[in-house]
């Protein structure tokens, strides 16, 4: 049972993220903690962290939003809703609260997209087919295995209700794509079960995909290498090394470059025979590549660099 706390916003909603592929981007966070209880979450390692099995909800956010965008001189082009808070948290409160921010940003023009594992309901689908060409959906999954999923997430969505979400987005004409992340070495990374995911992906529709190995950070390592072990009893991180994520925003112990980079290779080479284009975050993987995951929309070919990196920018469908 998650315990929903309220509280009302003071300062400002609209506010970077420090991940350099959204430091541009205003980000929207609608709670602080997170339902879905995910064992592997970074935010655990934040200092307003309000614990498991809790979250606070910040029910004057849409009116908050409405007043910034109004004094703004200039509207942002788009918004995008912060990972730190899945928008579609299985919780009526946080999904009202995601429902009319959301409407707002669209009713001003203003594009959003937002990442989640949680289950899209008809209200946002009929709002999102209001505004074609405005969305922009990734949809986390990193297995077709409950079993997994339950362990690593044991709050968020099924794999038959995120792939349906998929489905209803990709036919609202919303741009959408998977994001496999993070993906656990010898679990979820196998051949067999990206095999398997990609081609259940490709077939709603699914046509790109970002991919990123687990990482671990003191604060829930833990936990994580705990819950991961009971799937994979021989789960070693002894050999991982420290990774800096890129602009110095953190990091912690993941794979080693080269192991990461022949997987990868395998990914793409996988994807390629799924028709699906896979690509690997560079945020989090410095080490390997300076692309972008797509994390707030597709890169288009006139994206814009900023500060060392390349801002992503949404194309236009109509």
């Amino acid at each position: 049972m998650t315990d929903v706390l309220r509280e009302n916003r003071r300062s400002p909603v609209l506010t970077p993220s420090s991940l350099p592929c959204l430091q541009r981007l205003p980000t929207i966070n609608v709670t602080r903690g997170c339902s879905f209880g995910c064992v592997y979450c970074y935010i655990q390692g934040y200092p307003n962290y309000p614990g498991d099995d809790k979250i606070v909800v910040y029910q004057n956010t849409a009116d908050f939003v409405k007043r910034e965008l109004k004094r703004k001189r200039t509207k942002p082009s788009h918004i995008y809703f912060s990972s730190s808070s899945d928008a579609f948290q299985s919780c009526a409160e946080v999904l009202d609260v995601s429902f009319e921010t959301m409407r707002i940003i669209l009713a001003n023009g203003v594009k959003l997209s937002f990442l989640t594992k949680g289950v899209v309901g008809d209200r946002f689908i009929q709002l999102f087919e209001k505004y074609p060409g405005q969305v922009c959906a990734q949809v986390g999954i990193t297995s077709l295995n409950d079993e997994i999923l339950t362990a690593l997430e044991p709050k968020a969505a099924s794999v038959a209700a995120r792939i349906a979400s998929a489905k209803r987005l990709i036919d609202a004409g919303v741009q959408t794509t998977a994001r496999i992340d993070p993906l656990i070495p010898n679990l979820t990374d196998t051949t067999e079960s990206f095999s398997r995911l990609l081609s259940e992906l490709h077939r709603i529709g699914v046509r790109s995909a970002a991919a990123s190995f687990l990482f671990l950070r003191p604060a829930f390592a833990r936990k994580t290498i705990d819950a991961i072990a009971t799937l994979l009893p021989n789960f070693d991180t002894n050999r991982w090394q420290r990774q800096q994520f890129k602009n110095d925003c953190g990091g912690g112990i993941m794979l080693d470059a080269a192991e990461r980079e022949r997987r990868f290779d395998r990914f793409r080479m996988l994807g390629k025979e799924h028709g699906i284009a896979i690509r690997v975050c560079g945020c989090k993987n410095p080490d390997h590549t300076s692309g972008e995951c797509g994390i707030a929309g597709p890169p288009p070919a006139n994206r814009k660099s900023h500060g060392g990196f390349q801002m992503p920018l949404f194309p236009d469908r109509s």
